[in-house]
């Protein structure tokens, strides 16, 4: 055994050393083994009949720690266990899973320790006619370790000792000690301490190829003025994957994590890029250069006399934006237009120099320009709002604009649609409290299906234009439904201009009022 291992090491010294495991590395191999049984076996023959053979598989899942499992078959003869039998057939197999950290004794060393534990399952077996036998099963805690030596670049020896602790070991249960006249022991054992020695070659798959590994810097030469930076780009690469790349310098400057080099005098500067993990590098030179003379002193600085805002005031429909520009004299008689500066106006969404409104009325703006005065402007935001008793009116049950005066007021708002058909509206239905909520819901919408009707016998692109339909029945009433002056006002249909908000919808579902008209 010991000839194999200083073979192995010997072999292992001399290979190449292009490879090294690392993640995703898988394991194959076979060994043959020798085992230690716990002493309430108390086997024969030791020196021949206790070895065995089998198989493991492991996968590297980082460059330390690898998830391995291996199995085993081993045949020997218990002496004198059950009463009677001089010698009892044995045949044991251990399956092991187990967690292994692996560490290189050495960067560039061939052989790696390992340590590794986990859970084992035994079987055990043979059955012999009319003897008794070991045949069942238990589990126990093991643990391993031992080290590995690269022959080549995917072959290597390993050799590894093995404990297993079984806590509620098989020839100890009643099913085994029970049999024909029971074992030779005053007592069954509680627990069983089992060694093994095992030896073979394994095939390591996938394993790290360092024959492209390397570190580049670019550029690989630069000139620069003091006080001046310029950047470098390293890359490295370690087992035919990228590695991190750490900067140095030697000479005038400092070099920054992210490879910017700035110069803080004059010569010849070094600087360096390394891989964290393969430890190569490479460098470029920097030749660092004086400044040049100072400019000559500058002419005498303009001053700023004024800034003008364009449009002081404007006049626009909601949702339609107002773009400002701004014009800045100086002492020497020149101007300029300025293109950054910042918009503000309570309510108001600012887009670059444009800013606009969702709600009517005048609006103060405020242009603040940097280095500059503070300008202000007003607008008058407008919108197309038509509501309750400024809108139509319809009769009870109709659905037909009754009333010159709405009449009048419709006309003079479809010439301005007409216009501007790009403005949007909702026409909203209302009814009375008569006839059921059901009814009035389909009475309402009507009315505002009336309305957009008049609007196109006046003309209006209605099917071109953005209008929306909306029917709340009598739920919204404006006046009690319990005379015939506040029906009336609830019988109403109302027209309003939106903007870039889309309105929701409408609700005309509301609970039952009394139908009972009174005077």
């Amino acid at each position: 055994m010991r000839k194999v291992l200083l073979m192995a090491t010997v072999l292992g010294l001399g290979a190449t050393q292009a490879f090294a495991q690392g993640r995703g590395v898988i394991e194959v191999g076979g060994f043959v083994r020798y085992n230690w049984f716990d002493k309430s076996f108390d086997t024969s023959e030791k020196g021949t009949n206790q070895w065995g053979g089998g198989g493991r598989l492991g996968y590297f899942f980082s460059n330390h720690w690898a998830l391995e499992a291996d199995a085993s078959g081993n045949a020997t003869d218990v002496k004198d266990y059950f009463a009677g039998f001089g010698s009892t057939a044995l045949t044991y197999y251990p399956i092991h899973l187990r967690l292994v950290f692996n560490k290189r004794l050495g960067e560039n060393s061939p052989l790696s320790w390992f340590l590794g534990a986990g859970p084992a399952y035994n079987r055990y077996g043979k059955d012999v006619p009319n003897e008794p036998g070991f045949h069942g099963s238990d589990w126990a805690a093991s643990a391993i370790t031992g080290f590995r030596a690269m022959l080549t670049s995917w072959l290597a020896f390993r050799v590894d000792g093995t404990l297993d602790y079984i806590w509620d070991p098989n020839n100890g249960k009643p099913d085994v000690v029970g049999q024909f006249n029971g074992i030779t022991a005053s007592s069954p054992p509680d627990h069983n301490l089992n060694l093994g020695a095992q030896a073979g070659l394994s095939v390591m798959l996938g394993m790290c190829n360092r024959s492209k590994d390397g570190t580049t810097i670019s550029p690989t030469s630069a000139t620069v003025q003091t006080g001046g930076s310029t950047a470098f780009n390293g890359t490295a690469t370690n087992c035919g994957r990228a590695d991190q790349v750490v900067y140095a310098v030697s000479g005038p400057g400092s070099v920054n994590a992210s490879g910017v080099y700035t110069a803080s005098g004059t010569g010849t500067a070094t600087v360096t890029a390394c891989g964290v993990k393969n430890h190569l590098c490479s460098s470029a030179t920097v030749t660092v250069t004086p400044p040049p003379p100072p400019p000559p002193p500058p002419a005498a600085a303009r001053t700023l006399t004024r800034c003008e805002l364009s449009p002081t005031t404007a006049t626009v429909r909601i949702d339609q934006p107002v773009t400002y520009t701004v014009t800045c004299y100086y002492s020497d008689g020149t101007s300029e237009n300025v293109s950054q500066f910042t918009l503000s106006s309570p309510g108001g969404t600012v887009t670059a120099n444009a800013i606009s409104f969702a709600t009517p009325g005048t609006k103060n703006v405020t242009v603040v320009i940097p280095n500059g005065p503070t300008l202000s402007a007003t607008v008058d935001v407008q919108q197309m709002n038509i509501v309750v008793r400024d809108s139509a009116f319809f009769e009870f049950d109709k659905t037909v604009v009754y009333r010159m005066e709405d009449q009048g007021r419709l006309n003079e708002i479809a010439k301005v649609l007409k216009e501007h058909p790009d403005i949007k509206l909702t026409i909203d239905g209302h009814a009375d409290a008569d006839g059921t909520v059901k009814y009035n819901e389909r009475l309402a919408m009507r009315r505002a299906v009336s309305l957009k009707a008049y609007l196109a016998g006046q003309g209006v692109p209605v099917d071109r234009m953005t209008i929306v339909l909306r029917s709340f029945g009598e739920c919204v009433p404006v006046a009690p439904n319990s005379t015939d002056e506040g029906r009336k006002m609830n019988r109403r249909a109302e027209l309003k201009e939106f903007g870039n908000t889309v309105p929701g919808p409408g609700n005309a579902v509301c609970a039952e009022a009394g139908r009972e008209r009174k005077p």
